[in-house]
C-alpha cells in the first residue's frame, strides 16, 4: 500500500491517489488533491480562499503548521458598518445589511491567501514540480465534471433568514452568473456535464508562472484592477504583501496519546480543551449514542466553548490565551462543574460555511490534514479567470473594539482544525473536516469513536453524532427517540433533526493507522465522502 486520500470530492481523492501510484509522496498528492477539490467544489474552496495545514514528515519527525488565513484589506475601518447593521442572523449572531455587503460582491471578500500558502507548501515539502501537480484540476477544469448532488445542493439547501439563497449568490457578479449557471439560465442538473474552462487557464497560467504571480505578477494585476474597480477594500499592496505563516501545532493530550491541531484564530485549542476534559469520564463505559455517553460530549462541548466564544481571536490584533485553553487545570475544573450537572450556556451557534477537508499517508509515514474554505462564496468572479473569491468579512463583528472586530490585516476566528493524534512519535490518527464550528464537534467525535469505541475509520464518520455550543443539543435522527427523551430529563433543550445525515453536522474525514502499520480511511457520508487507496 503506498498511500491513501480521504476527501468530501471522490475525483479529488483519485488524483491523489495517483500521484501517490507514480512515486509522489503524502506531501505531492495532497497538492494535486487540494487543486482538483477547487474544480470539483467550486464553491467549497478555490484560489479566492484560505485555509490551515497540518503536515508531519517521517524522515526528520518535523510536526508543523502552515496558516493562510484570508485577512482583512488595508482599506477596512474598524466602524465602517456599525451604523448599517439591520440585526442578527437567528443563528451566530452574524451581522445582517440590506444590501447583503458582508456576505456578497467585491465588499466581502478579504485578502485570499490559498496560492501563497499551498505554494510555500510546495517549497518546502514536494518533491515533485509544481506545474505537474496542478494538470489533474487543469484537467478536470477543461474535460469538464458531471455536477455532484452535495455540489447542487450547496446552492440549494435551506438558508438562514436573512442570508441570501444560492441562485442569488451565483448572479452576485455578471460574470459568476455567466460561468457557474447552465446556459438555459438555471442550475445545472445532477449528472450534467460541467466545464470550467476560464478556471482551466488561470490555473494553466500559475503552473507556468508559479504562486507568486496571484500576488505580484500579471495575475496580481488583474485581480487588483478588478478589485479596486468594484469597491472593494483588498488593494494590490495587500496582495503583494501577503505572506502565510509558518509554526507549531498546538498540542494536549488524551488517554495517553499526543493530540496536536491548530493554532488560533482556528480553533484546535478548543478542540483539545474538549478532548482533555472528557479525558476524566471513562466515555468507554457507556454505550454509543446512549444518554450518558451524548450527555458528557454536549457539556465537554458546551465548556470549551464558552471559552472559545470568550477568548479566541488573532493572536496579532487580540491576547489569546492558548496555554490557558488547553491546560490540564482548566480541563479539570471543567470536568468537576460538568459532573454536577452543568452545561455552560451561550447565546452564540455558529452555521456551517462552504468549506472542505484533505487527509493524506503514505507509505513512508508523511502525513497531511488540510482545511480550506471559501467561506460561503463573496459570488464575485473577475472576468476571465474562473474563480469565486471568499467572503470572509461577513464573520467580523461590526462593532468596533471586540475580539472579533474587523481591522486592517486582521484574520477571522474560524472553526477549522485539521489534527493528528500521535503515539510514539508517529501519526496513528489524521483527521478534520469542513463545516464552521460543527468542525470542532465532528473531528472531535470522530476521534472518541476511534479510541474510546474501537471503531474502524468508517464506522466513526458514519454514526449518530451531535453538535452542542450551551444553548441547544443538536442531533441527527438517527439518536433514538428514548435517548432524546433521557438527554431532556438531564436538562437539555434538544433540537432533534429530521436528517439521518445532516449536512450542517459537518463531515468528518479520517485516516487510521495501526499497530501494524496498516491504514484505512473514512470519508463522511454526509458528503458523498471519497477514499481513494493507492496500491
Amino acid at each position: 500500500m503506498k498511500g491513501v486520500v480521504v476527501c468530501p470530492q471522490p475525483r479529488a481523492a483519485d488524483a491523489g491517489a495517483a500521484v501517490l501510484k507514480d512515486g509522489g509522496t503524502a506531501f505531492d498528492a495532497a497538492l494535486a488533491a487540494a487543486f482538483a477539490q477547487m474544480i470539483c467544489d467550486p464553491f467549497m474552496c478555490g484560489l479566492g480562499g484560505m485555509g490551515t495545514l497540518q503536515y508531519f514528515r517521517s524522515d526528520t519527525g518535523d510536526n508543523g503548521m502552515i496558516d493562510f488565513h484570508a485577512r482583512a484589506g488595508a482599506k477596512v475601518k474598524p466602524d465602517m458598518w456599525e451604523a448599517d447593521c439591520t440585526g442578527r442572523t437567528p443563528v451566530s449572531g452574524y451581522s445582517l445589511f440590506d444590501d447583503f455587503r458582508s456576505e456578497l460582491g467585491y465588499t466581502s471578500i478579504m485578502t485570499p491567501g490559498t496560492p501563497a500558502g499551498f505554494g510555500l507548501f510546495h517549497q518546502m515539502l514536494c518533491s515533485r514540480p509544481w506545474d505537474e501537480l496542478l494538470q489533474p484540476a487543469i484537467k478536470y477544469a477543461r474535460k469538464g465534471l458531471p455536477m455532484t448532488p452535495y455540489t447542487r445542493r450547496v446552492w440549494t439547501r435551506y438558508r438562514m433568514e436573512g442570508i441570501p439563497d444560492g441562485m442569488t449568490r451565483i448572479k452576485a457578479s455578471d460574470e459568476c452568473a455567466r460561468i457557474y449557471m447552465h446556459p438555459e439560465g438555471r442550475l445545472y442538473d445532477e449528472g450534467e456535464l460541467f466545464k470550467l474552462p476560464d478556471y482551466a487557464d488561470t490555473l494553466e497560467q500559475l503552473a507556468k508562472t508559479g504562486p507568486d504571480d496571484f500576488y505580484r505578477g500579471d495575475l496580481a494585476k488583474i485581480i487588483a484592477d478588478d478589485l479596486a474597480a468594484n469597491g472593494s477594500y483588498v488593494t494590490a499592496e495587500d496582495l503583494a504583501d501577503y505572506k502565510p505563516q509558518v509554526g507549531p501545532p498546538v498540542e494536549g493530550h488524551y488517554r495517553g496519546l499526543t493530540v496536536r491541531s491548530s493554532p488560533p484564530p482556528s480553533s484546535g485549542a478548543t478542540l483539545i480543551e474538549m478532548l482533555q476534559i472528557l479525558d476524566h469520564v471513562d466515555l468507554g463505559s457507556f454505550p454509543h449514542t446512549s444518554a450518558e455517553h451524548l450527555d458528557s460530549v454536549a457539556r465537554a462541548m458546551a465548556a470549551a466553548h464558552a471559552d472559545r466564544n470568550e477568548h479566541l481571536g488573532d493572536p496579532a490584533f487580540t491576547e489569546t490565551p492558548t496555554e490557558l485553553l488547553i491546560s490540564k487545570d482548566r480541563a479539570a475544573m471543567w470536568a468537576k462543574r460538568i459532573k454536577n450537572g452543568e452545561t455552560p450556556g451561550t447565546s452564540q451557534e455558529a452555521p456551517p460555511s462552504c468549506t472542505t477537508h484533505l487527509c493524506v499517508y503514505d507509505e513512508q509515514g508523511n502525513a497531511v490534514s488540510v482545511t480550506h474554505t471559501l467561506g460561503t462564496s463573496s459570488g464575485v468572479t473577475t472576468p476571465g479567470l474562473g474563480f469565486t473569491y471568499n467572503n470572509s468579512m461577513k464573520l467580523f463583528d461590526p462593532i468596533p473594539g471586540r475580539r472579533n472586530s474587523m481591522e486592517p490585516g486582521k484574520a477571522r476566528t474560524t472553526g477549522m482544525v485539521p489534527t493528528m493524534v500521535f503515539k510514539g512519535g508517529k501519526p496513528i490518527v489524521i483527521a478534520g473536516a469542513p463545516g464552521g464550528s460543527v468542525i470542532i464537534s465532528a473531528v472531535l467525535q470522530t476521534i472518541l469513536n476511534v479510541l474510546d469505541f474501537s471503531m474502524s475509520p468508517v464506522e466513526a464518520v458514519t454514526v449518530p453524532r451531535i453538535h452542542c455550543e450551551g444553548k441547544d443539543l443538536h442531533a441527527e435522527a438517527t439518536v433514538p427517540l428514548a435517548v432524546i427523551r433521557e438527554l431532556e430529563t438531564m436538562g437539555h433543550a434538544v433540537n432533534h433533526k429530521h436528517e439521518s445525515f445532516a449536512m450542517d453536522m459537518s463531515m468528518a474525514h479520517v485516516i487510521v493507522i495501526d499497530k501494524d502499520g496498516i491504514m484505512q480511511g473514512g470519508a463522511d457520508p454526509r458528503a458523498g465522502g471519497g477514499v481513494a487507496y493507492s496500491r
